[in-house]
């Protein structure tokens, strides 16, 4: 993200709101990368333990494929008693080492689903409508209930793999998620008061331009979003036309 640089300093003097925005958001992009490097360091150390345990099992059993039927095969050309308790120890290292590489691969898949949904949250500016990293805490936790990966999208799914649905019948997104929460009186407490909806303040901003004309979000240029989100706030901008 070193090319959001220079963007930052051209604007630092003109709009220090927009800049500090960008600022963030590299900030938090470069903690994510940081993130994803040490977990894919952790899965190469599992991968690494997991092949020096064949190499001991082919070792002591001068097998070149462990399976089933080449460990029987083992035990029928000897003393069965001779390798029975030989072949339970490999059995279980097998067993101990597969539960590992599965255990650090679902880990890192968790992490990083929850890296990509907390871009996301970012993205619709939920740090700068909650009042501390503890509120943005809770309201990540809400949205991470039921949520899963569908394809590159972000989806809702009930326990028994059904759709959730979302306030007038759409598949619910972390979007419409994110605005139930914020229309929950329970959560009122989470948001600055120019960010609540429901029974909370409602953000307001022009939705007319000077000459009268409706400001439209699919529009606008993506300067003037910046502009106008550093100055009326996430909520506002959402509240415009399409």
């Amino acid at each position: 993200m070193e090319e959001l640089t220079p963007i930052i300093a051209s604007l630092e003097k003109d709009n220090p709101a927009a800049a500090q925005t960008l600022t963030n958001f590299q900030t938090a992009n470069n903690q994510a990368l940081s993130r994803v490097s040490e977990l894919e360091k952790d899965l190469k150390t599992s991968a690494e333990k997991r092949d020096r345990l064949k190499t001991i099992i082919r070792g002591a059993t001068g097998l070149e494929e462990i399976n089933a039927d080449t460990l029987a095969d083992v035990l029928k050309g000897g003393d069965v008693e001779v390798y029975k308790n030989e072949i339970t120890s490999l059995q279980s290292k097998l067993a101990e080492g597969a539960t590992a590489v599965d255990d650090v691969s679902k880990t890192y898949e968790e992490k990083i689903f929850k890296l990509q949904l907390d871009r996301v949250v970012n993205t619709i500016g939920a740090q700068t409508e909650v009042h501390n990293p503890h509120a943005y805490n809770v309201v990540f936790q809400e949205l991470l209930k039921n949520a899963t990966m569908e394809g590159d999208d972000i989806v809702y799914k009930n326990d028994d793999g059904t759709t959730v649905y979302a306030e007038g019948g759409t598949p619910a997104t972390v979007m419409s998620q994110y605005d139930a929460i914020k229309a929950d009186d329970s959560f009122a407490y989470l948001f600055k008061e120019q960010f609540k909806s429901g029974g909370g303040k409602a953000p307001t901003g022009p939705k007319t331009t000077n000459g009268g004309e409706t400001i439209r979000r699919s529009t606008m240029a993506d300067n003037d979003k910046v502009k106008y989100i550093a100055q009326h706030g996430m909520g506002a901008y959402k509240n415009l036309s399409y």
